[in-house]
């Protein structure tokens, strides 16, 4: 299992290397720069819909590099790795891209509300078994699984420290995981998220 943890942090960390080397020029500095996006929350499997109640909320975090786009970044494309903690189903990883369109109200204001697509490798929280047809057999450690998140948020636009950008946000993320169980599928997971965004404008 931790080598399966080890290995989507580093396809994370490849792929962040590979956006900000393609994303700078070596002489001068971009009018928009690349942003860092921290959040943490709670997450349960749950959506607001009838007969679907939720379980008791577990942890959340996330991280992610993203690029504003247009002079008023009225858009926004992150790549995120997340980390879901789960006690009886077992914990997650993901990674998804997420684009958002973020307009700004009242000059400090910032609404949003964006649209994704990623890759989930959610962990059994115990040793699962398979059927071979004959006996039961070790099955494997986790299982992939696409995700589609949809996310609406609001924050403020924004606090500088020194060289720094600072964006507090807070948001509501729901992801909706195509073929985690085949009696409910979509699975809804709803996630309330805290979070920053910051870029270095020096």
């Amino acid at each position: 299992m931790k080598n399966n943890y080890c290995l989507v942090i580093l396809i994370f960390l490849l792929l962040v290397a590979n956006l900000k080397s393609n994303g700078q020029d070596k002489n001068r500095r971009t009018d928009q720069p690349w942003q860092l996006d921290v959040a943490a929350g709670l997450h349960t499997f749950y959506a607001p819909i009838k007969d679907l109640k939720p379980e008791r909320p577990e942890l959340l975090t996330s991280v992610g590099w993203g690029k504003p786009l247009g002079h008023k970044q009225l858009f926004a494309v992150t790549l995120h790795l997340g980390y879901a903690r789960n006690n009886y189903q077992g914990d997650a990883m993901y990674l998804q891209l997420l684009g958002q369109y973020t307009p700004v109200i009242a000059n400090k204001v910032e609404a949003g509300i964006g649209l994704g697509f990623g890759y989930r490798f959610a962990f059994y929280g115990n040793t699962p078994q398979k059927w071979n047809g004959q006996e039961w057999v070790k099955g494997s450690p986790f299982k992939g699984m696409y995700q589609v998140p949809v996310q609406l948020s609001v924050g403020y636009r924004s606090l500088k420290l020194d060289h720094y950008v600072v964006r507090p946000y807070l948001a509501y993320q729901l992801q909706a995981l195509l073929g985690y169980n085949p009696d409910v599928s979509p699975l809804p997971v709803s996630a309330g998220l805290l979070g920053l965004k910051i870029q270095n404008t020096k």
